[in-house]
């Protein structure tokens, strides 16, 4: 059984999975505990600035906790869509910088939790891929889009069909995740990597997430990019972390962006 946990630490706010014995395997009620502890982190705002989402023991998550569905009752798309695709949304709404820390297996539901994230840190040995022709089933949460978009038509049907899965770097090399580091060492790359984040220009980092996000939703023309770009850049230039960001480059000190 897995547990959501929700923290705070400073303006850094942590979400677990937390069911090392499950694999931190997500059923329904899980993905609306989820969705809850998204929703304070959204009333938290702004004083939190960044959140970490992470699992607890070897694996991120090994996907949706199927051991007591009763497939002549189980409502396939009702779950994804009415259950698991509002928390993705819900993730990626928020307008603050969020993280997945990715250890070990990020599968099936598990792998859309971790890519709903702006950024993907990931052990260099974790486990990306679809497991889903062992059962039967179809690869969902959102992983055609990503594989598909990454790695291109065959290596997506590779994935697929053979059940392979690619390590944390490979899928590095390949732009699934952001970056790799080695097991060992990726709970201290995280915090760093955190530390720099949550000191950074919060308005802008906003502006630059809803501008990102809708270039890979919508893939427009470069001459659409520029016009929004500098439009965007005209409103950053009306906030204080510019103002702040500006003078400290012309003074030669570090900004505080407060």
């Amino acid at each position: 059984m897995t547990e959501i946990r929700l923290s705070n630490r400073g303006n850094i706010a942590e979400i677990v999975l937390d069911g090392p014995d499950s694999r931190n395997a997500l059923d329904a009620d899980n993905l609306r505990d989820l969705a809850a502890a998204v929703a304070k982190v959204a009333e938290a705002i702004p004083n939190v600035r960044a959140l970490l989402i992470r699992g607890e023991g070897k694996v991120f998550s090994s996907g949706r906790d199927i051991s007591a569905v009763d497939v002549e009752t189980d409502d396939a798309h009702a779950f994804l869509a009415e259950v698991f695709t509002p928390v993705f949304q819900a993730i990626r709404a928020l307008p603050i910088p969020v993280i997945s820390q990715v250890q070990g297996a990020a599968l099936g539901l598990g792998f859309g939790v971790a890519a709903a994230a702006d950024i993907i840190f990931a052990a260099d040995n974790a486990k990306f891929g679809s497991p889903f022709a062992a059962i039967g089933a179809m690869l969902d949460s959102g992983a055609h889009h990503v594989f598909l978009d990454r790695v291109g038509y065959h290596r997506t049907m590779d994935l697929i069909i053979t059940g392979d899965f690619m390590t944390g770097a490979e899928a590095a090399a390949a732009g699934i995740v952001s970056r790799a580091v080695p097991a060992e060492e990726l709970s201290d790359f995280v915090e760093s990597k955190l530390a720099k984040i949550v000191t950074g220009p919060a308005e802008a980092f906003a502006m630059e997430k809803g501008f990102v996000q809708k270039l890979a939703d919508d893939r427009p023309t470069l001459a659409q990019v520029l016009a929004e770009e500098a439009n965007l850049q005209e409103t950053a230039r009306q906030t204080p972390d510019y103002a702040e960001g500006f003078t400290a480059f012309q003074e030669r000190r570090a900004p505080n962006f407060g």
